[in-house]
């Protein structure tokens, strides 16, 4: 892929069927306006020639792990007819507790949280002899450590390691609608369309990975995480009818600087602190437009009481001063047994020492240019909603 002197998604599809040797997309042809959206945004991009190489590996990767998904489908129709019941699934504004709550919560037992590794590559699909064993743990670990080494701070803001649960965004990479290629690539033109947009068919692919998952894999209750499911919570309980949501809130002003900070760090990773794609107040903006309106279109969507009735809150402040307490509530609310044995291990996880954490990860937020963000008077009908759930 060095050299590409300009992305062709033809020539992607083509490279795709040269390396798997099938040409079956399947009936759902839907991922392709994000894909094609991801090309002409690169395009669009003065940095468009530091992009194309690493994109187009991407972007042939998933696409051949779609036609194996679809070849494994063809051949063995037990994949298809998996059945995804109750599903928890946390979302919430990101560094507003999501990723320590879904940690608490996929120690019980009797949950079944998709694993880092399994996610980046769900293809062959995961047995349950070699969970623990899989190659691809070892592979996607120093893809991990190799970044952090780049950027030790990383390592503070968040925990690296491919044994543990990962969010939905890794699944929807496949549809090529995701906020990981805005972490990864900028794009703007792309972020505008999955900001306001509504892209078709997102959960069709996110539930065919599940499917692909549980299929030789580990079974129990699936546990899933991703915030950007705020703004598709319509088309989430659309496809998850009896979806058990658990929504995380914290305050704006500071997610915000927290969020551009990770962002901050993975574009040094890549590119280095002095390219235009690590600015830091661009950076601070993009976040702040993308989550503003992720918040204020998932508090519309809860006018319907067929979505609202499907979510629990759960303010920052909790998952930080009584996660135990949150998780009974959590399990409280939705019916589900909350064992000693479970609470005992709990225990023992919270006291545990971590690299990561709120005490942890440290930035300044006028270096993401917050002050001038007007933060107290965004997102309006979120607050007006849930301001009891964003005090300290």
């Amino acid at each position: 892929m060095v050299g590409v002197q300009r992305l062709d998604v033809a020539a992607l599809y083509a490279e795709a069927e040269e390396t798997t040797g099938l040409t079956d997309w399947g009936a759902d042809l839907t991922f392709r306006e994000g894909l094609d959206r991801l090309v002409n945004a690169i395009e669009a991009m003065p940095e468009a020639n530091l992009l194309r190489a690493p994109f187009a590996a991407e972007a042939t990767s998933l696409l051949a792990t779609r036609l194996r998904l679809q070849d494994d489908a063809n051949r063995h129709s037990e994949v298809l007819e998996g059945q995804i019941v109750r599903p928890m699934i946390v979302t919430g504004a990101p560094r507003s507790g999501t990723t320590w709550l879904y940690e608490l919560l996929a120690l019980d037992p009797a949950t079944r949280a998709p694993r880092d590794w399994e996610t980046a590559n769900p293809w062959p699909a995961p047995e349950t002899d070699s969970f623990d064993t899989d190659p691809r743990i070892a592979e996607r670990q120093a893809v991990f450590d190799a970044m952090v080494k780049a950027v030790p701070e990383l390592a503070t803001i968040h925990p690296w390691d491919t044994r543990m649960p990962q969010e939905c965004n890794c699944f929807t990479n496949l549809h090529f609608v995701s906020s990981n290629f805005w972490s990864s690539y900028s794009v703007p033109d792309y972020v505008n369309w999955i900001t306001f947009g509504r892209p078709e068919g997102t959960f069709q692919t996110h539930r065919r990975v599940l499917q692909q998952l549980q299929w030789k894999g580990p079974r129990g209750r699936w546990l899933l995480k991703a915030p950007p499911h705020l703004l598709m919570l319509d088309e989430l309980i659309e496809a998850y009818p009896d979806a058990m949501i658990v929504q995380t809130h914290r305050e704006l002003a500071s997610f915000v600087p927290s969020l551009a900070s990770l962002i901050w760090a993975l574009r040094c990773a890549s590119y280095g602190a002095d390219s235009s794609l690590s600015d830091g107040p661009t950076i601070g903006r993009e976040v702040l437009l993308h989550f503003e309106e992720a918040l204020e279109r998932a508090t519309k969507s809860r006018q319907r009481p067929e979505v609202d009735s499907r979510i629990f809150d759960v303010a920052f402040r909790e998952t930080r001063t009584d996660p135990i307490g949150t998780v009974r509530r959590i399990y409280e609310n939705f019916g589900l047994e909350f064992t000693p044995e479970y609470e005992e291990t709990l225990k023992r996880h919270i006291a545990a020492e971590r690299p990561t954490g709120a005490d942890k990860h440290k930035y300044d937020a006028a270096d993401f240019g917050i002050a001038k963000l007007n933060i107290p008077d965004r997102a309006p009908s979120y607050r007006a909603r849930f301001g009891d759930f964003l005090t300290s």
